[in-house]
């Protein structure tokens, strides 16, 4: 793992845009991946330095984001359409809590999502395929993959912020309920949905229906925890 602990924001954005240019570049040429696909996973880069530049009005990455952008330098993580993937070891503690009748003839994979673009049920189910061809592509023996995810999109009380018909709903609905975090230092569902860590909500721009109700509900004593969650795939 690198050492970032003597790197300063600035040296963090140097060091992962030179990477993806270089070590990340040639691993995709290695794995005949297409430069359309290496560069649709390199606009994370763009994502996170850019709310870094927004705040700080120049270039730069905070500590806590570089881990995840150097999982997708090392191809540990891999958009594949909509979604991101990242293959766990059946080790991981996630692994445990899937029932037994699934552990064999199986891989577990992470789902990740990036914030942009829609999450359309189409576009997720063509995600998954994707995925699985993938992983069948790279010699991986498995009839079935258990796809995990943990975020604040699969808390079932954002039925009271969305229609039922929206895509957040609909995407929770594949996932069975593992478990769910309690006493977040740091909300992801405020950080994601208004772009803020724990600031106030009083000044936040409200132009989403999700914006609206999760400021109303936020007042009201509403945390919206992050959620774990499975689902079984096969073809």
């Amino acid at each position: 793992m690198i050492k970032t602990e003597n790197m300063s924001e600035k040296e963090m954005y140097d060091f992962v845009l030179n990477k993806s240019k270089t070590y990340t570049k040639e691993l995709y040429k290695k794995e005949n991946l297409s430069d359309d696909l290496y560069s649709d996973n390199m606009k994370d880069i763009d994502i996170w330095t850019n709310k870094y530049e927004n705040i700080n009005g120049t270039k730069g990455l905070y500590k806590e984001h570089f881990n995840w952008i150097d999982s997708i330098l090392e191809m540990r993580v891999i958009k594949l359409d909509r979604l991101q993937f990242e293959l766990l070891d059946k080790t991981d503690k996630n692994f445990d809590l899937i029932p037994e009748k699934h552990k064999k003839n199986s891989i577990l994979v992470n789902v990740h999502i990036r914030e942009d673009g829609k999450l359309t049920p189409s576009a997720c189910e063509a995600s998954y395929k994707t995925a699985w061809n993938y992983y069948k592509s790279k010699g991986l023996s498995f009839e079935e993959i258990i796809f995990t995810c943990y975020s604040w999109l699969l808390n079932s009380d954002l039925k009271l912020l969305l229609p039922e018909n929206s895509n957040i709903i609909q995407f929770q609905k594949k996932y069975k309920f593992l478990s769910f975090k309690e006493n977040e230092e740091k909300s992801q569902i405020i950080e994601r949905v208004f772009g803020l860590g724990n600031e106030k909500l009083e000044n936040c721009s409200q132009n989403t229906i999700l914006q609206k109700n999760l400021k109303k509900f936020w007042e009201k004593g509403y945390k919206f925890p992050m959620v774990k969650g499975y689902f079984i795939y096969k073809i």
